[in-house]
């Protein structure tokens, strides 16, 4: 699955694949099968990203089932 995000540090938006997206029940935060890369500063954390609107989307359509 495709998630777009903005990077805080370059603030460029850019689609990561990121597998599959589960749910951690302690955190409420998404969990990514695979890491988020910003095409210019390399791997980000959650916390160094932004999810944009369509990224919002994109994350409710992948989280639905959950």
């Amino acid at each position: 699955m495709k998630i777009n995000f903005e990077c805080k540090k370059c603030q460029k938006e850019f689609d990561c694949q990121m597998g599959k997206i589960g749910i951690n029940a302690t955190t409420m935060r998404p969990d990514f099968e695979k890491p988020i890369v910003c095409p210019l500063c390399g791997e980000r954390t959650m916390g160094e990203v932004l999810l944009t609107e369509l990224g919002q989307s994109q994350m409710t359509e992948a989280t639905m089932d959950l």
